[in-house]
């Protein structure tokens, strides 16, 4: 018996045209043995003509927007969607996040615009499919097994891992969303010794229905997730060399992030079953995994964000592969750092000069201006890690030391009116002393309107400033 609402988009972007230093093979193994589970009458039993495979060249950004297209097209409301991604995530210049493509051009560590999928581009593709049970798998930082090294650096290219804001803007893109990641935000996805990730692993073992039971003859979404976390600790635990886990960390946990409320669904067939029963819905995962329920107002709030903030457009910027996101009562129209924003009879320009114009029943205009919110800090600190990741190797420094105090930081700049002088001195001094350039961009990010810090962090960092220009 097929699992005939079953569609399936799989991603392994494999190598890259552009820049071969950010070749990862293995994640278009990853994508292949996806496909083939899924694919498989005696497992997950999705038709095979609904199961569309991008790899290497073909997992290029036109390929991936238009796969992305099709499963609009083709999937019904009471379809299940199943989207799995395989590659590197990087922010660009501006501070968006991207998911790269094969033709990925990169420049100074960070993603050239236009050249992968950026986060309002994804948000945009899937509020577009009507499908009312989800589910994104995302595998997008790398470490561990590592031959490639981006430019000169003796330092593998890992990426980024999705942003906690970005899974939360896309719970917001339709009813049943799931978003599972490979890893949480400050951790790394391992590759590990075998033919796939750790992660690809685990997942294609509780496709198989390895290590987990199938409820009315489906697999459960919270149930594959569970087996996930479990999995991929025990496998990072044991097979990955402890000197790796020294420099990267001690553990890797796959994160499942989900709208409060919602509840699981079938997500295939168990091991290819043929009597199917009631599903039940009244199971989550147990306590202790990386469970984060959102707040749909929360939710909402962070879509908003993400299509009115960084990476939106204005008229003077290009509007060459911007996407254009049609909504309820809801238009974005986006290109560069600008956004103008309709929504009912309004019109929102931002970092927009002059007035906004607005034309209807009731029509108002203002001007937003760019800063002040929790995303613009958000993109200022990844500017910083996007720096350090692009810093070539320096014998008298390790990156992870640096990476270690810009988060502490990042943390102590969070606490607002609250932070600690002495702390971020202490640190920023540190800073300073170990990694001058990282210490300019950090203050730099501290002090520049957009990052939307406090008077406390702007402050101190600052004094620090011109104490080392003095200094000097």
């Amino acid at each position: 018996m097929p699992f005939t609402h079953g569609h399936a988009l799989i991603i392994g972007i494999g190598s890259y045209q552009h820049e071969p230093a950010l070749n990862v093979p293995i994640t278009a193994a990853d994508a292949q043995a996806m496909a083939t589970v899924l694919c498989d009458p005696q497992y997950c039993g999705y038709p095979e003509t609904q199961v569309t495979l991008l790899t290497n060249d073909r997992a290029n950004r036109s390929n991936i927007l238009s796969a992305l297209t099709d499963l609009a097209a083709r999937a019904q409301p009471t379809d299940t969607v199943l989207i799995f991604y395989s590659g590197h995530g990087e922010y660009s210049a501006d501070g968006v996040y991207q998911l790269t493509t094969h033709d990925t051009r990169l420049a100074q560590g960070t993603v050239m615009a236009g050249t992968a999928i950026s986060q309002p581009e994804l948000l945009a593709k899937l509020r577009a499919i009507p499908a009312q049970h989800l589910v994104l798998l995302i595998n997008a930082c790398h470490a561990g097994e590592l031959s490639p090294v981006l430019g000169n650096s003796n330092q593998p290219f890992i990426g980024q891992p999705l942003p906690q804001q970005a899974a939360e803007a896309l719970l917001a893109t339709g009813s049943g969303r799931i978003i599972i990641t490979a890893c949480r935000e400050r951790q790394v996805a391992y590759i590990g010794p075998g033919p796939l990730t750790i992660f690809a692993q685990a997942l294609t073992a509780g496709l198989r229905g390895q290590g987990l039971s199938g409820r009315a003859g489906y697999i459960s979404a919270f149930d594959l997730y569970t087996h996930l976390y479990f999995a991929v600790g025990e496998a990072v635990a044991t097979q990955v060399p402890a000197f790796l886990r020294q420099r990267y960390g001690d553990t890797q946990e796959p994160e499942l992030t989900v709208l409060k409320g919602v509840g699981p669904f079938p997500l295939a067939l168990y091991r290819g079953a043929t009597l199917l029963g009631d599903f039940p819905t009244d199971h989550r995962p147990p306590d202790g995994t990386a469970l984060r329920e959102v707040a749909p107002a929360r939710s909402q709030w962070a879509f908003e964000q993400t299509l009115s903030g960084a990476g939106a457009i204005g008229i003077a910027g290009s509007v060459t592969n911007s996407p254009i996101v049609t909504g309820n009562h809801n238009t974005v129209i986006q290109s560069g750092r600008d956004t103008i924003q309709l929504g009912g009879d309004q019109i929102v320009t931002g970092n927009i000069s002059g007035a906004g114009i607005a034309i209807g029943r009731h029509a108002q205009a203002y001007v937003v201006r760019g800063g002040g919110d929790h995303d613009a800090f958000t993109r200022a600190f990844a500017r910083i890690y996007a720096a350090i990741n692009a810093r070539p190797a320096d014998p008298r420094v390790d990156k992870e030391e640096i990476v270690e105090t810009v988060k502490k930081i990042e943390q102590e700049a969070r606490q607002g009116e609250q932070a600690n002088e002495q702390k971020l001195t202490r640190w920023l001094r540190y800073l300073a002393g170990m990694a001058e350039d990282i210490f300019a961009v950090t203050v730099a990010a501290l002090t520049e309107p957009q990052a939307a810090c406090a008077t406390v962090a702007r402050k101190v960092a600052e004094r620090v400033k011109g104490r080392a220009e003095g200094a000097g």
